[in-house]
């Protein structure tokens, strides 16, 4: 695909109803792109383990997503628009809302987990104090397109592919974990924290983003994937030795209440 600009891809929202349009759009085409990818992961796992197999493997994960095999196949199929409709479900006001809770400071280092095409490892290397980033993913396909994407970053990014429950990093090395649109892809999502608590320095930060489990989550989203709620999130945090937690709610603003649900 070459060098990408993520600045020209993404739209501001400030028209709800237009915002509204795209969205529903861009989930439209995510939701066939998605089935197409259900329907090749389902027939992988079929060719590979039984029936009887399979009804116990399912019982064992929260969502069809939560299993990093299944969400591996899925991402390589959803990897062939995800550059093209992602800036819609996650917009350039999300990333920046999500970015600015990292702490003003000289020479960051900052560790994306779950970077995929390399979003909001573009936006954390746009702020100045930031002195290089690590993007982390354990998809190969998602990682080339992001090194394309970053390209023009590439002093101060490394891509690493690598296990968000055992993170191939010494304690201590980083000032700032980052990690959106990734938890609820995590089989462990506590284990996945408490790595992440143990590569960030002392005092530095967490920050986590993914789906709050609101009215179209519960009835659709937690089938797929993980899709906390705000306080199992701080429990998750705590639990993963993390204090100061606060919880802060931002999304595509739409007419269908979605300006809170990541």
């Amino acid at each position: 695909m070459g060098e990408r600009d993520y600045k020209s891809m993404t739209f501001s929202g400030s028209n709800k109803f237009v915002s509204s349009l795209l969205f529903i759009l861009a989930s439209m085409l995510t939701i066939i792109v998605s089935g197409l990818a259900f329907g090749l992961v389902w027939a992988i796992e079929a060719s590979r383990i039984t029936k009887e197999a399979q009804r116990d493997r399912l019982k064992l994960k929260r969502s069809f997503l939560a299993d990093k095999q299944r969400a591996l196949s899925y991402y390589r199929v959803l990897s062939t628009v995800y550059d093209i409709l992602n800036p819609y479900l996650y917009t350039c006001g999300m990333r920046c809302r999500i970015i600015s809770l990292v702490c003003s400071g000289k020479d960051l280092r900052v560790l994306d987990v779950g970077c995929g095409t390399g979003y909001t490892t573009s936006g954390v290397l746009s702020r100045p104090d930031v002195s290089w980033v690590v993007g982390l993913d354990m998809n190969s396909v998602q990682l080339n397109r992001a090194s394309k994407n970053l390209r023009s970053a590439e002093p101060r990014v490394l891509l690493s592919k690598g296990d968000a429950e055992n993170l191939p990093f010494k304690d201590e090395s980083f000032d700032i974990a980052i990690s959106v649109g990734a938890i609820e892809y995590f089989p462990n999502p506590k284990e996945a924290l408490k790595e992440m608590t143990r590569v960030v320095k002392r005092k530095g930060t967490v920050i986590v983003g993914g789906p709050r489990s609101v009215w179209f989550a519960k009835y659709a989203l937690t089938k797929i994937f993980y899709a906390p709620s705000e306080r199992e999130v701080e429990n998750l945090f705590s639990e993963a030795g993390l204090r100061n937690v606060k919880s802060i709610l931002t999304g595509v603003n739409t007419i269908f209440g979605t300006d809170e649900y990541v």
